[in-house]
């Protein structure tokens, strides 16, 4: 049993530390950590496959190889099936997340944490102007904060254009975004709530570019601080590399 662990453990590492390469070089690894995270992410993936080659590497010199076959020879009508299939067992969960990666968080995330505020006002501020502009792009975490924090009111009467994923949660259609310090296990959710019926018909995790106005005084206490965007117009676009903000 103790050779199969060695053989299961060279294995996982060379698939764990493979998948991480993948995921760095072709950026879904932007789906569960932030930007900055990329070098470990790297290093870690070059650690555990470097650690697997030189265990091998080990085996072969020492020639476990040889003795792993006649121990395999002589215990095969007893632990072949059994030791097998817990390979197999550890093996085939590393294999589905190097073969097809995990999505970013959405809409069900969001409405999981329903319960927690996204922000709590504690004394208002001053922010600085919006830069001037028809339709100005801004964060949904910059727009939600200003609405509820902004002493200066810089969002009355400003047509602002947010970039988010659809969320229907009872009979209510949101924008919505989500926000991590360091990796999605951490992921907080932003979300305005959309009035005008012109995003009524997407579908939850649909990404959309917004232009709105805030309706002043939206954003309160009762409805955990979610401020309400008079929709203008509304453009479906694809899930963006980046899916978070930080």
């Amino acid at each position: 049993m103790s050779a199969v662990r060695r053989e299961t453990a060279n294995i996982l590492l060379v698939l764990v530390g493979g998948a991480l390469l993948k995921i760095t070089m072709n950026g879904t690894y932007l789906r569960y950590v932030k930007p900055t995270a990329k070098p470990w992410v790297l290093v870690a993936g070059v650690v555990m496959i470097v650690l697997a080659v030189g265990s091998i590497a080990g085996d072969i010199r020492a020639g476990r190889a040889g003795r792993r076959t006649q121990d395999h020879e002589q215990d095969h009508d007893h632990g072949h099936q059994h030791g097998s299939r817990s390979v197999l067992l550890l093996v085939l969960p590393v294999l589905a997340i190097f073969l097809i990666a995990p999505p970013a968080l959405g809409a069900d995330s969001v409405t999981r944490a329903d319960s927690r505020s996204a922000v709590a006002p504690v004394e208002q501020a001053s922010f600085p102007p919006l830069p001037a502009g028809r339709a100005v792009p801004i964060g949904l975490s910059d727009f939600i904060t200003r609405s509820v924090w902004d002493s200066t009111n810089s969002l009355t009467d400003r047509t602002v254009r947010l970039t988010g994923f659809v969320v229907h949660d009872n009979g209510a259609l949101y924008l919505a975004r989500l926000v991590i310090s360091c990796c999605a296990a951490d992921a907080t959710p932003m979300k305005v709530a959309l009035a005008g019926g012109a995003a009524g018909g997407a579908a939850d995790n649909q990404w959309l570019e917004v232009t709105g106005v805030l309706r002043p005084g939206s954003a309160t206490q009762a409805n955990g601080y979610t401020p309400t965007v008079s929709v203008v117009s509304v453009t479906e676009i694809p899930a963006p590399a980046d899916p978070y903000e930080y």
